[in-house]
């Protein structure tokens, strides 16, 4: 009789702690590491790991699968990656609160799925009120892989003031702010990890009567993210912020409210993201040194989530949240495409357009057209050339030349540009930083614009190739055990006790196996286009909970129809 459900025999074995590696079998039962040693007893189940590793499964700390998790729990094309916990309700963004059309209209744009789609899921399926009955509602579901989440600000603004009010009223009643205090209450003692803001404009609203106004948590007022980071202080959960990349005073004032007095709790901060921008190149050093200020001088504690490669955008004309970040672009991407082809005719919006474009300060989009390179289009002479390259061949002005694709072509040229984490020296600076940590792949978020799910294994892959800047050990350290313990989470170690979420994977063809972004119609989301990555070769085996998720590269049937993940719920350090 096997002494073992499972065992993965002969891999090199990095338990997410930092340890040095060391060559070991993994003995599994009833969904639990129960050994870890040379020669173990039988299993019934016998994964051969020769020269292979095998780690803790992979936190992604940053997804917006939360529409998602209604409809395909298992997140295949997170847990494919070697990810066994995601972390939800990010950008102040959740589906804990609020109705079904409440959600949609926050969830549409952002996902960059079709309203019609997300209506099948969400309509008719919000069973639960409150925080504490969605924890209890996602304890139903089939999930793949663990899921812990933030409570979304926009959501709360939503339960407390309505519609109108959280979209066009900053300063909230005292009787609406308590009730938000309250929500955020209610989800911290639940086991939700905290608070998530926003002052992003990339997040938008879909409803027609507020259709591109920006999502509830940037109308609040100041006063408002300073009351309810209070109550996430006291209660010592977690506030994830996402400052305006237009303005830079929005970092500083997040900083301040992470900056908790002398005797006081101190209140952790996750801020998005710390990157290079093409725009700025002392953004993601001023980062660093804001956080380790706050955090060495102020009794605070801030970690900025970093991407682990280059922030490759994918577009469809103007749909791109690159575009969300200027009026124009705004108000091109909230029109019907008739109304859109309009605008680029009218002389009168095609000045307006250019005046706006042509505007410089702090922002994410270059707005170059030499480095915006042309994927697909009716002419099929100008696919992989940029704007300015086509515009060049015939005697055009760029941006005269975009405006007319616009008119003629509308969503039929797609393009790409990396915005953000070109250069690999600060893109690999950030992910060794002390005052980082790596995750921020927005999984489930702009569908159609990029693919980051294997953000684990893109920086594995340099760590293998620049050892220098940290050991493999470190690295994984920094993806599982680190992450899991800062957020609170039981996950990240591959130890004797710990439940059984572990992954295999060949370092021989890491360099290699890593695919560029995929365009997939997908059928479970009625064949509409999703970007996604795949990394067969790479991961062999991901098991969750003891089961197995992923087998010699290929997802399991049991995947997202078999509960395999948890609800994790955050631990309040003593």
């Amino acid at each position: 009789m096997a002494e073992f459900d499972r065992v993965i025999r002969n891999g090199t074995v990095f338990d997410g702690t930092g340890a040095p590696r060391r060559r070991a079998d993994v003995g599994i039962k009833d969904g639990v590491v129960v050994a870890i040693g040379q020669g173990l007893g039988a299993g019934a189940d016998e994964i051969d790991a020769s020269g292979k590793w095998v780690t803790p499964g992979f936190v992604d700390m940053h997804t917006h699968y939360d529409a998602e998790l209604e409809v395909l729990p298992g997140l295949d094309e997170s847990v494919r990656h070697g990810v066994t916990t995601v972390v939800i309700g990010n950008c102040s963004l959740s589906a804990a609160l609020g109705s079904s059309e409440q959600l949609l209209d926050l969830f549409c744009r952002v996902e960059s799925l079709p309203r019609p789609l997300m209506e099948k899921w969400l309509t008719g399926n919000v069973s639960w009120d409150s925080p504490k009955s969605y924890y209890a509602h996602l304890e139903t579901l089939p999930l793949g892989p663990n899921v812990a989440s933030f409570l979304g600000h926009s959501n709360v603004r939503l339960a407390a003031m309505g519609t109108h009010r959280a979209l066009t009223e900053p300063k909230a009643t005292k009787a609406e702010l308590e009730r938000m205090k309250a929500y955020v209450a209610e989800a911290i003692d639940a086991g939700f990890l905290g608070l998530s803001i926003d002052m992003l404009p990339w997040h938008r609203w879909d409803g027609d009567a507020y259709k591109g106004v920006s999502v509830p948590s940037q109308q609040a007022h100041p006063s408002e993210y300073k009351a309810l980071a209070d109550v996430v202080r006291e209660r010592q959960g977690i506030l994830q912020a996402t400052p305006n990349a237009l303005r830079k005073e929005t970092v500083g004032r997040i900083l301040r409210l992470s900056i908790s007095p002398r005797g006081k709790k101190a209140l952790k901060t996750t801020i998005v993201a710390a990157m290079d921008v093409k725009t700025d190149r002392s953004i993601y050093k001023l980062a660093q040194i804001g956080a380790k200020l706050v955090s060495t001088l102020l009794n605070g504690d801030v970690r900025f989530q970093t991407l682990s490669e280059p922030f490759t955008n994918y577009c469809d004309g103007v749909f791109t949240p690159l575009f969300e970040e200027f009026p124009a672009g705004v108000e091109a991407i909230s029109a019907t495409e008739a109304q859109r082809r309009a605008m680029f005719a009218d002389p009168a919006f095609r000045k307006r357009f250019r005046k706006e474009w042509s505007e410089g300060g702090t922002r994410v989009f270059h707005k170059d057209l030499g480095d915006m390179w042309i994927v697909s289009a009716p002419d099929a002479s100008m696919v992989g050339k940029s704007f300015a390259d086509v515009a060049s061949s015939r005697g055009l002005d760029p941006l005269e030349l975009f405006m007319d694709l616009m008119r003629d072509h509308d969503r039929g040229v797609r393009w790409k540009t990396e915005v953000t984490n070109d250069r690999p020296g600060p893109r690999m600076e950030l992910m060794a930083s002390p005052y980082t940590l790596p995750g921020f792949n927005d999984s489930g978020a702009h569908n159609r614009n990029m693919a980051f799910q294997d953000g684990a294994l893109q920086m594995l892959r340099q760590m293998q190739a620049n050892p220098d800047v940290m050991t493999m050990e470190r690295a994984v350290h920094r993806l599982t055990g680190e992450c899991a313990a800062w957020l609170g989470l039981d996950a990240g170690v591959l130890a004797v006790g710990n439940r059984a979420d572990v992954v295999v994977l060949d370092p021989e063809t890491l360099q290699t196996g890593l695919s560029e972004p995929i365009e997939l119609d997908d059928p479970r989301l009625d064949g509409e286009m999703r970007m996604v990555k795949r990394s067969e070769r790479v991961v062999r085996t991901v098991l969750v909970g003891g089961h197995v998720a992923v087998r010699d590269g290929v997802v399991s049937e049991a995947l997202g129809t078999t509960k395999m993940g948890s609800l994790l719920r955050r631990s309040a350090p003593n």
